[in-house]
């Protein structure tokens, strides 16, 4: 198979490839409506009025990138799955962020709900990442076997 023949086994990996997206894109809309509605998302989520826009409009412009830099591995999951890792990574260092510092905020119980879906989604991932990864060995096995066979038949 050449790199332009579509891959017959892409649809394999659907239901991984659309957790991806949906983690993804929960980072990109998460942090444009931070970015674009900071006062409200404050009221809302923490019953509170914002007293730096600076900081928290940053953070959303870091979720909106960092959403697509988790949609990056969508491009060739086959080959970028690695990248799965750091994702995984980034939503265990958000975990131990959120609840370590939930105390400093005025509604600590949002920052633990937020924890625990961000623990939610990075165990998605682990199983997503194991998932593809299983998938990729089997075709590279394959294609192994399938060399082999070709040169004891040539030979």
């Amino acid at each position: 198979m050449t790199n332009s023949e579509p891959d017959k086994k892409s649809k394999d990996l659907f239901k991984e490839a659309l957790v991806i997206f949906l983690i993804g894109m929960h980072s990109i809309l998460l942090g444009l409506f931070i970015y674009f509605f900071t006062d409200f998302f404050y009221k809302v989520f923490f019953a509170a009025s914002v007293e730096n826009l600076f900081f928290v409009r940053q953070s959303g412009i870091f979720l909106f990138l960092a959403g697509f830099f988790y949609l990056y591995t969508l491009l060739n999951l086959k080959n970028l799955y690695n990248l799965i890792l750091l994702v995984i990574f980034s939503k265990i260092v958000a975990v131990i962020f959120l609840i370590s510092n939930a105390k400093y905020t005025a509604a600590p119980l949002m920052v633990y709900l937020a924890a625990f879906f961000d623990g939610l989604m990075g165990s998605l991932l682990a199983i997503v990442y194991f998932r593809v990864k299983k998938t990729v060995s089997l075709t590279k096995s394959n294609i192994i076997r399938a060399e082999k066979a070709g040169l004891k038949k040539a030979a």
